[in-house]
C-alpha cells in the first residue's frame, strides 16, 4: 500500500490504474521515471533562464549581505566604545 502523502501526489487515474500492477510492471515504470526524472535534471540544469535568474539572485543577495555587514560592524564598534566608556577607558564627556 503506497503512502497517504504519495498518493496525493500522484493523479487519481494513475493511481488506480496500477494499484494490482506486478511487480515486473512495477519495475519497468520505476526504470522509465527514473530516465525521465534525469532528464528533467538535465533540463533544469541547462536552463539558461534559470541559471541567469539565479545569478540575479546571487547578485543581489551579495549586495544586501555587504550592507549588512557593514551594519553589523557598526554596531559592534558601537558597542566596544561603550565597553571601553563604561570602564573608565575613555573619557566619557563627550565626542568631538
Amino acid at each position: 500500500m503506497a503512502k497517504d502523502d504519495t498518493k496525493k501526489t500522484l493523479s487519481d487515474s494513475f493511481v488506480a490504474n496500477h494499484e494490482g500492477i506486478n511487480e515486473d510492471d512495477a519495475g519497468a515504470l520505476i526504470v522509465s521515471s527514473e530516465q525521465k526524472l534525469k532528464s528533467i535534471q538535465e533540463q533544469r540544469d541547462g536552463d539558461e533562464q534559470l541559471i541567469a535568474a539565479k545569478q540575479i539572485v546571487k547578485d543581489i543577495q551579495g549586495a544586501y549581505s555587504a550592507a549588512a555587514k557593514y551594519e553589523r560592524a557598526k554596531i559592534n564598534f558601537l558597542l566596544e566604545k561603550i565597553a571601553e566608556i563604561q570602564g573608565g577607558d575613555v573619557n566619557p564627556t563627550g565626542v568631538s
